[in-house]
């Protein structure tokens, strides 16, 4: 994948992304449209007209029936795109006591502003220095499971606590 493509990722395809990496992980198969819906608590169509886009960008294999599965840029990209949320979560939580998950429900319906986002915006240069400073072991809090980052462990919890918990408003 070439370099800065991760951060080229939409707040709302990193979801899609996370989703399927998690549901192909826990279920070792193609995860089936339906169950992205539920998971994302988006509609079917929603759901089938993003991982067509994500098939036309080379991050996912879609196929009508089967179900969708990532590529390796995709699976690339799922995974900068939720360390990128982690350090900020981190940094934000640990470093300035804000509370993410009161933010995220500010209006009540758990629609409101997700404050991780501030991890996508930043720089390749300004993330990783923020993760310095943040410097964190993993706690597994954040579910962002990434062999390239020391502080990051899939087995912290199993996958379906991660897509359950990642996915709740």
């Amino acid at each position: 994948m070439s370099e800065g493509s991760e951060r080229d990722v939409s707040e709302s395809e990193g979801r899609y992304l996370r989703a399927i990496h998690l549901l192909t992980a826990e279920t070792d198969r193609r995860a089936k449209t339906g169950e992205l819906a539920a998971v994302l608590d988006v509609s079917d169509a929603s759901v089938t007209g993003m991982v067509g886009t994500l098939a036309d960008r080379g991050l996912a294999d879609y196929r009508k029936y089967e179900g969708v599965t990532l590529t390796d840029d995709g699976e690339a990209a799922a995974r900068e795109f939720a360390w990128r949320r982690c350090v900020a979560e981190n940094f934000l939580e640990d470093d300035l006591n804000v509370d993410v998950a009161a933010l995220r429900e500010a209006d009540g319906d758990g629609s409101g502003e997700d404050p991780r986002a501030l991890g996508q915006v930043l720089s390749d240069e300004a993330v990783h220095r923020l993760k310095e400073v943040v410097d964190h072991p993993c706690d597994g809090a954040c579910r962002a499971p990434h062999d390239e980052y020391d502080e990051c462990s899939s087995e912290v919890r199993t996958t379906a606590e991660r897509v359950e918990s990642e996915f709740e408003p």
